[in-house]
């Protein structure tokens, strides 16, 4: 059998000691399907897996077979660990809960230490915000750890008369009497959300001693005013309850005393242990609460926004307008926001392919790429030039350029290796873009290169291999000739500019201007990011 979990484990739990991530990094996880890792298709068959498991439907095993062949490959990537917030983490954590519930009580909750404290450190109302079902997985770890059927070591012991034997109650539920009832309220509650039934609160004359109790009730709160009120209008008071029975929780595993060795039969051994071994549904209030804010309210028959968008305080009037050029726009752009203005993953790429058939055979087309280092699977030069073979009437142009000197070269070498009669077309010059002509200090030796300082970040990244990646000081410097894109080049027309300079987007505006205003640019693709309220030109991931 594969240890690779206890990897993964050292490289969460190292993950969860770095304090700059923060509570909120479900919120700068990047889950695309970008590269060899296809996190959304992993995302869609773990969440099918799920809902059959809560109808109790049995799982495919052609499916199943599938799955874990594909974790398999995620964790050889990232197995040794990743010190980038923006991979996607709430993925890698989902997966291995997901081997937890396939291999569990040979894989046990007290090997994955470092992916509790993780998802522990995380903001609970954030996570729930995401495409990952980790709380629907958790709750059927925690129905394997309640039945001493499953779990126990000794096959022995695994019959006594009467049926299955229920394993040892953790501490937490040992401080209360006679609060079966309440479980049971809970337990059907929770089918009643993932049915989508009506949901009523009930409300027990005294609350429950256990600290995991008073969060499960918490939580059900929370889960009747979704079910009545819907995400938008209860979203406030929802983050609110969520926030509150998460402190409840990690204040008491915190504070409980070191448990002993860990002995099948004694109770559990650990704080995540002490979690998913109560009879509580806390997990399963968290899954239904995850599954009742994803069901979409929009009905639009061929273009449904998101479920976060429709909900959200100006969606109503989105989903009312489907008349005007203006509201059929923010239709569009909100629910294409992944697939074609995410600059993380390869919305760009979708965005330029669906764009580029209309200008097809017009005669001469002229498409400029300022920022125009390949790296990884974003080189839209190249795809730009591939429109030489669909367009057999256009005069296509691509103008290339990049400052970096390695970039450039790294570009150049994959640009020569296309075919001739592509390359014939291309126009590659190492050289700034700005609003002035000068010579300029460009720092940084990566893709984040930026004649600004402060933009790069000042780290280089590097593939070690084996899923490694290390991280050093970047200060490498080079000087850089800057001219305004009206002087880099003289055409009638741009059909497309797309900007990607690492926090000089606007300064490469401004230097375009004259083009600009004489309506000689068509479309323009650049990197934004909203910051407090304002719009920045920055070298982060931004929308387009």
């Amino acid at each position: 059998m594969a240890t690779w979990w206890v990897l993964a484990a050292c490289a969460a739990q190292s993950l969860a000691r770095t304090p700059s991530f923060g509570n909120d990094w479900p919120l700068r996880q990047v889950c695309s399907n970008v590269g060899q890792v296809k996190w959304r298709e992993l995302s869609a068959s773990l969440w099918d897996q799920v809902r059959r498991s809560d109808v109790g439907q049995p799982l495919r095993r052609s499916e199943v077979l599938a799955l874990a062949a594909r974790s398999a490959e995620v964790n050889d990537r990232f197995g040794f660990g990743h010190q980038l917030e923006e991979v996607c983490w709430i993925g890698l954590l989902t997966l291995q809960f997901w081997e937890l519930v396939m291999k569990f009580p040979l894989l046990h909750t007290a090997d994955l230490q470092g992916e509790w404290a993780l998802l522990s450190s995380a903001d609970w109302s954030l996570v729930l915000l995401t495409d990952f079902p980790i709380f629907g997985l958790l709750r059927q770890v925690q129905a394997s750890v309640n039945s001493c059927e499953a779990s126990t070591q000794r096959p022995a012991e695994r019959l006594v008369s009467g049926g299955p034997r229920r394993c040892p109650l953790p501490r937490c539920d040992l401080l209360d009497d006679d609060v079966e009832d309440q479980q049971h309220y809970l337990d059907a509650l929770v089918n009643s959300a993932l049915a989508d039934e009506a949901l009523y609160l009930m409300r027990s004359s005294s609350l429950p001693r256990c600290p995991l109790g008073q969060a499960a009730n918490t939580l059900a709160l929370a889960l009747v005013e979704v079910s009545r009120w819907g995400g938008r209008s209860a979203w406030p008071k929802l983050a609110h309850l969520v926030s509150s029975a998460q402190q409840q929780v990690t204040k008491y595993l915190e504070e409980l005393p070191n448990f002993p060795a860990r002995q099948d039969d004694l109770g559990p051994t650990d704080r995540f242990s002490e979690l998913l071994s109560s009879r509580w549904e806390l997990v399963g209030l968290l899954h239904a609460l995850q599954v009742r804010l994803h069901r979409s309210t929009d009905l639009h028959r061929s273009r449904p926004l998101p479920w976060l968008v429709s909900e959200a305080p100006a969606g109503t009037a989105v989903l009312q307008d489907a008349e005007s050029l203006l509201g059929g726009f923010v239709r569009y752009l909100l629910a294409e926001l992944r697939s074609e203005f995410w600059g993380a993953g390869d919305g760009v790429e979708n965005l330029v392919r669906h764009a580029l058939p209309a200008g097809r055979g017009q005669g001469e087309r002229v498409f400029v790429d300022i920022g125009a280092f390949c790296h990884a699977h974003e080189c839209l030069s190249r795809q730009l030039l591939s429109e030489v073979a669909r367009d057999q009437h256009g005069r296509i142009q691509v103008f290339a350029f990049e400052p970096n000197r390695r970039n450039f070269l790294r570009t150049q070498a994959q640009l020569t290796r296309l075919p001739r009669r592509w390359q014939r077309h291309l126009h590659l010059r190492r050289a700034a873009a700005g609003n002035h002509s000068s010579e300029a200090w460009l720092h940084g030796s990566g893709p984040k290169a930026s004649l600004k300082a402060g933009a790069y970040g000042g780290l280089l990244w590097r593939q070690l291999g084996e899923g490694r990646v290390q991280s050093s000081s970047d200060e490498h410097t080079e000087r850089v000739p800057v001219k305004p894109l009206s002087a880099l080049l003289q055409v009638s027309s741009i059909e497309l500019l797309k900007i990607d300079v690492e926090g000089s987007e606007l300064e490469v505006l401004e230097g375009a201007w004259p083009l600009i205003v004489q309506e000689r640019v068509t479309s323009i693709i650049l990197e934004l990011r909203r910051v407090n309220g304002v719009d920045q030109q920055q070298g982060e991931v931004g929308s387009r």
